[in-house]
């Protein structure tokens, strides 16, 4: 009896497989110029200035983003780039006789490139209502499963001529590569409670948010030399 208990038990489970969500993240938008890429073929440590959005940006918490601003400027140092600082290149643009023109700034500020961020956006939704198994089997679930992705978006311009030289926009999708989520219980009565209006689609961590806009660094800097 104790026997067919078990087999019993071990049969419900093993029916019970997982069910996970996988997405795909929309893809880059990429429009480079040659010249930004023969610039930087002569040009090894290039000069660059991040400048930052006053607005636009949509973070994943109700907290300061310098942090990000940082990691953007910490991955241009590791690729060989010498990084201005912000604030004092602001200070100058401020000035309205060196604010008319990009190019008047290069001798003042002794920089290369500016690196405008255009826009980081980390409430990007994804939805599905498509799941796998461990086993490999695939269904549909009754109630779509929803999360936040992010994207970040990059203008360069080359400040000798004031020339417009790409934009250059990447995308983060959760539960994605190596990060399948899982479908349980916890997921089902988060749905309900988002049903009743108690609770928001999950966000992007702040470390995850992080981890992306550096990987998409490292991919702007791989773009614009190539």
């Amino acid at each position: 009896m104790k026997k067919i208990l078990l087999i019993a038990i071990v049969i419900a489970i093993t029916s019970c497989s997982s069910k996970y969500i996988k997405f795909s993240p929309t893809k880059n938008e990429i429009y480079t110029t040659e010249r930004l890429s023969q610039f930087l073929k002569e040009n090894k440590n290039p000069k660059v200035v991040l400048r930052t959005p006053v607005t636009s940006i949509k973070a994943t918490e109700e907290e300061d983003v310098s942090f990000l601003y940082g990691a953007i400027e910490k991955e241009f140092l590791s690729q060989g780039f010498i990084v201005r600082d912000r604030s004092l290149f602001n200070q100058v643009v401020a000035n309205n006789q060196n604010s008319v023109n990009y190019s008047k700034l290069k001798d003042k500020t002794d920089t290369d490139l500016i690196i405008e961020l255009i826009k980081i956006d980390g409430e990007i939704l994804y939805e599905t209502n498509k799941y796998t198994t461990e086993k490999g089997k695939t269904g549909l679930l009754v109630t779509p499963y929803k999360r936040y992705g992010a994207a970040v978006e990059f203008k360069v311009v080359l400040i000798d001529n004031n020339e417009f030289a790409g934009t250059f926009k990447f995308n983060y999708a959760p539960c994605s590569k190596n990060n399948k989520c899982v479908i349980n219980e916890s997921w089902k009565k988060r749905v309900k409670r988002i049903n009743k209006g108690k609770e928001s689609y999950e966000k992007v961590k702040n470390n995850d948010l992080e981890d992306f806009i550096r990987g998409a660094t490292r991919e702007l800097v791989n773009d614009m030399r190539n």
